[in-house]
């Protein structure tokens, strides 16, 4: 059986990836939340690793608090960038010390390469995700980013209360794009783009 952690595992893309994965068979399966993995936390992630060293490591935790960088708190914006960049270079680093051929699956966002006045510190760390994962490709990591567009998720929901989920990507048709990257379909460094609007041409014919 596959190994496979989760990060940020209370939320509704960790969830929704591991029920695919469940679905399809095969892998053993983590998806600690903040409580049991703080992704921040370098001891904390050193032991959990230790103790499940994942053959492949889904990077999902993540954090967003919109604010103006003119009268920020600057702790959100520490915090944001931690949880969001920081967070996955350092359980990337920690499996990759134990498992030297593990894929790493980053989860990225459309916010990466679109521009949101009041995100700068989500907008800045997630586009250093994206860069960090082309820079691990090149270094013989096996590395791939995939970007969720809006999504329906906890998070969005609570930022947007009145948006129409009808216009939101699902966190299960996202998760089945993330299973096709578990399963080695995309080249090291590939960087995939996941909305509403191309989600249909990105899946095979039997998932759709």
């Amino acid at each position: 059986m596959k190994k496979i952690l989760i990060t940020g595992g209370n939320g509704d893309i960790a969830k929704a990836i591991a029920e695919r994965l469940r679905q399809r068979g095969g892998y053993d399966i983590r998806l600690p939340g903040k409580q049991e993995l703080d992704v921040t936390d370098i001891d904390m992630v050193s032991c959990y690793v230790d103790s499940f060293t994942p053959d492949i490591l889904v990077n999902n935790a993540g954090f967003v608090e919109p604010q103006s960088i003119r009268d920020c708190d600057i702790r959100l914006d520490e915090k944001s960038l931690g949880i969001n960049l920081f967070g996955t270079f350092n359980v990337a680093a920690a499996v990759l010390r134990r498992n030297s051929q593990a894929r790493i699956i980053n989860i990225g966002s459309s916010a990466a390469t679109k521009v949101h006045g009041t995100w700068s510190a989500y907008c800045a760390a997630k586009a250093g995700v994206v860069m960090a994962t082309k820079c691990w490709a090149e270094d013989g990591v096996h590395a791939v980013c995939i970007s969720p567009g809006r999504t329906a998720t906890k998070m969005r929901a609570g930022l947007y209360p009145y948006e129409d989920r009808d216009t939101l990507l699902k966190p299960e048709d996202f998760a089945k794009i993330v299973c096709y990257a578990v399963e080695g379909r995309y080249e090291d460094g590939a960087h995939i783009n996941v909305t509403l609007q191309n989600i249909l041409g990105l899946l095979d014919e039997n998932d759709r």
